[in-house]
């Protein structure tokens, strides 16, 4: 069966399955053979989609070899147009990715000569391979973007500390902080994860579940990095953003479970930063979360994260995708007209010619940018 629109209705469908109105109204039974009266009945009670079963053999011998794989590429969207494959195939992309390899080979040589050597924390090398992304590229949600597209999972630990550090400096930007302010965040984003330097790499890699007692080690990383951290000549925030970046405003974060009030106001922006590249980036075992998915999953737990900072950083991003292209979890596309400012994460979109306010269509969400 397929799911159709219910202006797309045709006479003679079969109806796949009972379809009610908001108010558990039967409308129409399974089984059904679509006619005129039938499909006005449809619009009459609002229903603006529904199921429809389908032809499987008479759909397939309708199409030569070509074009059924074509149809099968469509249908898993795996398109070389796609909205991430465009931004990779940009000459735009091509410099961004070299100054962020850049970076990333700077992290990881600082953070090795700190741990093997003891060195100092080279902050204006760091500092400075940062901005030279965020001076060629505005901060903004384009960088996110693009952010999306690096890929390489030998350099995990790395790759995510400069992301982190990307999207500190942007939340800084956006929440007015002055130029001093950004640069303690970017740092605070490169160094929030080097106690993971003493966690057995083959733990912090594992392409799977954790079990009881590998969760433990790797929680045990915000106390090492803080150790590392605590005697050098660094900005407070800089060590505590270390130690607190997975604390949680309700408390149920680690290794203190800290409130609101005992959390650094720098850890916990490096929280929400930590959090939104985990989801969105791209693992050796998943691919990304799409962007609408992780700002639902964070209006459904804003009581972890500050409200401050989260609404500025959703916001920011929800804007960014209007009149963007979409894929709804039931496959059919849209486009977003209109942002809902009390669920961002569930836009309005246009489907098929009809208005669709994902925040009243519990059923339907938004799995990917086309």
């Amino acid at each position: 069966m397929k799911r159709i629109l219910t202006i797309k209705a045709e006479e003679g469908m079969v109806v796949a399955g009972d379809v009610y109105t908001d108010n558990n109204h039967l409308v129409i039974s399974r089984g059904t053979v679509l006619n005129r009266d039938i499909i006005e009945r449809l619009k009459y009670y609002s229903i603006f989609d529904f199921f429809v079963e389908e032809d499987k053999s008479t759909k397939i011998s309708s199409y030569n070899q070509d074009d059924l794989e074509r149809l099968i590429f469509q249908e898993y969207h795996i398109e070389t147009g796609s909205y991430y494959q465009k931004i990779k195939e940009s000459a735009e992309f091509e410099v961004f990715e070299k100054l962020f390899w850049e970076s990333v080979t700077n992290i990881k040589e600082c953070i090795n000569d700190v741990v093997t050597k003891n060195n100092d924390v080279k902050v204006e090398v760091l500092l400075d391979s940062v901005k030279k992304i965020t001076d060629d590229f505005k901060p903004d949600v384009s960088l996110f973007d693009m952010l999306h597209c690096i890929e390489g999972y030998d350099d995990l630990t790395y790759i995510h500390s400069v992301n982190v550090a990307l999207i500190c400096r942007i939340i800084g930007v956006w929440m007015g902080y002055p130029e001093d302010d950004c640069d303690i965040l970017t740092i605070c984003g490169l160094l929030h994860d080097i106690g993971k330097v003493m966690i057995p790499v083959e733990v912090i890699t594992k392409p799977g579940r954790l079990t009881a007692t590998e969760y433990a080690l790797v929680q045990t990383h915000t106390i090492h990095g803080y150790n590392i951290l605590k005697n050098m000549e660094l900005d407070e925030r800089i060590k505590l953003a270390a130690l607190q970046h997975h604390e949680r405003c309700d408390g149920k974060g680690y290794p203190s479970k800290y409130r609101y009030n005992d959390i650094d106001p720098f850890s916990r922006i490096v929280s929400i930063a930590d959090v939104y590249d985990a989801m969105t980036s791209n693992r050796i075992y998943r691919k990304g979360i799409c962007p609408f998915e992780v700002i639902s999953i964070f209006e459904e737990n804003i009581d972890a994260y500050d409200p401050k900072v989260l609404f500025v950083f959703l916001e920011k991003i929800a804007n960014s995708y209007v009149n963007t292209d979409v894929i709804l979890n039931d496959d059919m596309e849209g486009k977003i007209v209109m942002i809902n400012k009390y669920a961002l994460g569930r836009p309005g979109v246009l489907v098929g010619g009809a208005y669709v306010d994902l925040a009243h269509q519990g059923n339907m969400t938004i799995t990917a940018l086309k």
